[in-house]
Formats: C-alpha cells, structure tokens, sequence
C-alpha cells in the first residue's frame, strides 16, 4: 500500500504547516550553489515533505497493517488487544476441553506442542512482515508464513535425530507408521486390455491420484501464471521419475502412464484449465467500489466474495532466454520446483507413510500455500532494476531454507538407513552425462559468443550451431527415457553390450 491510501480518512492540514512549506522552499534557494546530487537529494526530500503535508497524511501505521480503502476499515483495522484476548481465551478452552489430570506423557506432548504451533501462528498473525499478497486478507499470508517459520524449526530439530530416534518420535505420534508398507508398483502389468480383463486400463489407471495430479497442475498454472513453466515443471519430474527409478521402485510405470496419463490428460488437463483460468483473470476489470457505496444487499455480498479473487492481476514474463543470469534463475527455481515434489515421493517411503496419510498430505497443502506468496515475492526480486538493494521476501526465504533442510534431512535419514544407494545403471547415466556436456556448450555458444539481435531474429551460423547442441542434448534425454522405461526398454540390451567394455572407464567413480 503507498501512502497516499493509508491516510485518506485525515485530510486536516494544520494552520502551521504552509509557513514550514514556504521556510523549506527559502532554505532551499538559498543553497543553490552545492553540487547537483546535494541539490537532487534535498528537492526529493522537500517535495515528499511538501506532499505529506498537503495532502494531510499522518504515519503510516506500522506493518503488517495493510488497509483496503474500498473495504470496511473495521476489518483492516490493528487489533492487537482483542488478538490478545481472544487467544488467552482459546489457550483457557483448549485447558477446559480436551486438556485432562489422567492423560498420559504422550497425549500431554501432543496437546503441548499444539498449543505451542497455535501461539506462535497467532503472534506471526499480528505481527510478522506481509506478504506482496493481500487478499482474502494479509493475516492468512502473515498465517502462512508463521506455519513454514514452524516448519525450517521442525526441521532443524530433526536435523539432530538419527535414524532410529526419528521413528520413535514418529511412532509416538502414530503407532501404525512403525509398520512397513509394500510399495505400490505400477509398472507390473502394462497392457492396455486383456480378452479376459477389456477394462483392464480403466481398472488399474484410474485412482485417486489423476485428480491429485489435475488439481495440482492447475494450482501450479496459477502459481507460475505461465502455461510453458507448468508444463517445463510436469516434463521434468516424469524425467526425473525414469532417471531415480532404480533408487525409489514406486517411480517405475508403464509407458501409457508416463505420457498419456501424466504428461497430457492429467498435467495437461489441468494446465489448460489453469490457462483458461489466467485468461480470465487477465481480461477482467478491476474496479473496486468501496462497500459502503454499494446499494443493496446483492452487491455487497458479490463485493465480499470478490475478496476471495485477487485485488488486481500482472501476468508473469519470465523471459528465459534473455540473458544468462535469468536462464540461470529460471533454472534453479524448476529445479527447486522439482526437488519439492520429489522430497515428497522420498518422505514418504523413508517414513513408511501411505500416500493419503494425513501427513503427507498437509506437507503439500503448507507448501501449496508457502509457493503463492513466494513465487510472487522470487518473480519480484528476479525482476527488479537493482537486485543488489533488493530484498529477497520473507516468505520466499523461508521456503527456499525450508526446502534445502527437508533436502539435507531427507540425504542424512538416506544414508542411516540405507535408502538409494543403489548405483544408477549405465543406460541412465552415461546419456545424461552426453546430454549435461552437449547443454553446458549450448550455454556458452548460446549466450556467449550469439548476439541478442542473433537470438532474436533467430538466424546466423553461431545460432544454428547452437542450436544442433542444444538438441543433440534433448535426444540423449529421449534416449534416456526410450531406455528406462521398464515396459519398453528401446534398446537398452544393446547400449548396454556397447558400453560393456567401457563402463569401468566412463564410470570410475564407482570403482
């Protein structure tokens, strides 16, 4: 908010304020002899003062207050008092209710740590920094944000634990997650009808999990509010899914589930509809008319609702290859991206949780949450004039060091326990390495030695060659994927005959 909305309702100018305005501007003529940057910073000052005070704005009230003048003020009112009292309140009905003398250590701790997440959610609510998002109202972000802040302190608290002391806690909180669970394969049977079984695809395709994968993407659309990201995003964990399938066997489907479930109707389906989505949002008008201009009790609930909708809607250009350093941003951020919903697949198998344990699906509902108001505040910071006095936002900050605990938590638990230590095989990682060689040429041909008026027109001996890497490195990715895939295995026997004599050699680190 600037702060021409946070004082509209005090518009009184005191009697003294235009002598002060005229002492400013005299004092001002008469330093007309320093330097220009003296002169410049002075005017800047004396014009933002001289604004202040005619338009009669008092103090901006300290954050996170941030007021909606179209609304009733009573809602973004700072209410720090009744917060207090209100919470003092729930903390008395929690020990009247559900708190009891006979309960035993682990119903206490239970309750304890419950009543500690909730105390500091309510103080986050009130006074942490806002997110650049402000609707339904900036206290669900300020929520947010306290729940990821609970999060990276869970997080480094397991950090700490080993192996063994992980499932004790985990076994007090549910007994059931002490038992092993067999893993789901996919991959067992890939036909597509029987004589015996005509529905067998139906049978064994359709679950839950291609409404998961619907919803998911469509989020994921608004969230980037890039069609080509989202899809970027989808491609590259069913890469990543053949790639670590030796390690995680619950990565292993069949070919039809890969492309046609996956890839084009279910994170398809759901990219298109979120491109519908931002089309619509894209067109609309944004005229907010303040609620107590509104007649009639039909309109004022219509203006309550379209508090839900977002308060207006800037499309993201992230501009990949325009330059080096923001192919490197949009890189890592699909590559964070990525390593989200894969900690998810390794959570869940380190933990022995089933894929609709309550847990499991929190875990994706708080990240769903955390990634609206971070990838707006990463868009922001990547796009700014002066990243070098720019800030990175709060939220995304404590996402990014969320995510690379839950990484470091997920490798320590890995290597205790023994989990995927199984080498890559040889017909993964030796296209992989062509691809990763023929990719870092195409970095340099592409951004080094073409010009932006070459990548722009999209011509010259430089481009073309550029171009020829570039490719060359997708097929090694096709050829990965033709080859992993454990109903087609297109000419995986044969690689691996051929590189047979080599393998000690290419893969030395494994000697």
């Amino acid at each position: 908010m600037n702060r021409e909305q946070c004082g509209d309702a005090n518009k009184k100018v005191s009697p003294s304020k235009p002598n002060r305005r005229s002492n400013s501007s005299r004092n001002a003529n008469m330093h007309e002899g320093n330097s220009d940057a003296g002169d410049g910073i002075q005017r800047k000052g004396s014009e933002r003062k001289e604004k202040k005070e005619r338009e009669g704005i008092e103090p901006r009230s300290p954050r996170p207050y941030v007021r909606e003048k179209d609304f009733t003020d009573l809602v973004y009112m700072p209410r720090t008092l009744t917060a207090l009292f209100i919470f003092i309140v729930f903390v008395l009905l929690m020990i009247r209710y559900y708190y009891l003398p006979q309960m035993g250590v682990v119903a206490n701790v239970k309750l304890g740590l419950a009543a500690s997440a909730f105390s500091f959610i309510v103080f986050g609510v009130i006074h942490l920094p806002d997110s650049l998002l402000v609707r339904p109202h900036p206290f669900v972000w300020r929520a947010v944000l306290a729940s990821g802040v609970l999060y990276v302190a869970l997080l480094s608290f397991l950090l700490f634990q080993n192996l063994e002391t992980v499932r004790a806690i985990m076994g007090l909180y549910d007994p059931a997650l002490l038992e092993a669970l067999p893993e789901r394969q996919y991959a067992e049977d890939c036909r597509i009808f029987t004589s015996s079984d005509p529905y067998l695809f139906i049978r064994t395709a359709c679950d839950i999990f291609i409404l998961a994968h619907f919803i998911g993407y469509f989020v994921k659309t608004l969230i980037l509010r890039d069609w080509r990201f989202a899809t970027c995003v989808s491609i590259t964990f069913e890469i990543i899914e053949i790639t670590l399938q030796h390690a995680l066997p619950n990565f292993k489907e069949c070919w039809w589930d890969h492309l046609l479930l996956d890839v084009l109707l279910c994170n398809g389906g759901g990219t298109l509809l979120g491109m519908f989505a931002l089309r619509r949002l894209r067109a609309k008008k944004y005229h907010w008319v303040a609620l107590r201009n509104i007649k009639g009790y039909k309109g004022k609930t219509r203006r309550i609702l379209g508090q839900l909708g977002p308060r207006s809607f800037e499309s993201y250009e992230w501009n990949v290859f325009h330059d080096p350093k923001r192919f490197m941003q949009f890189l890592t951020l699909l590559l964070l991206i990525s390593l989200a919903e894969a900690n998810c697949f390794t959570i869940k198998h380190i933990l022995q949780m089933r894929p609709n344990y309550h847990l499991v699906i929190l875990r994706l509902a708080l990240w769903g949450l955390i990634a609206m108001p971070a990838i707006r505040e990463i868009y922001t910071y990547i796009n700014s004039n002066n990243s070098k006095m720019t800030r990175l936002g709060t939220t995304a900050w404590v996402a990014i060091s969320a995510l690379l605990l839950e990484t470091i938590w997920i490798a320590k638990l890995s290597m205790e326990g023994g989990y995927f230590q199984e080498p890559m095989p040889v017909y993964i990682a030796v296209p992989w390495m062509c691809a990763l060689f023929l990719f870092f040429v195409w970095f340099v041909l592409f951004f080094c030695v073409v010009s932006l008026r070459q990548r722009q027109e999209r011509r010259g001996v430089w481009y073309a060659l550029s171009n020829l890497f570039f490719y060359a490195g997708c097929g090694c990715v096709v050829a990965v994927v033709m080859m992993g895939m454990p109903d087609l295995q297109l000419g995986r026997k044969r690689f691996e005959r051929f590189m047979a004599p080599y393998e000690h050699r290419v893969l030395f680190w494994r000697e």
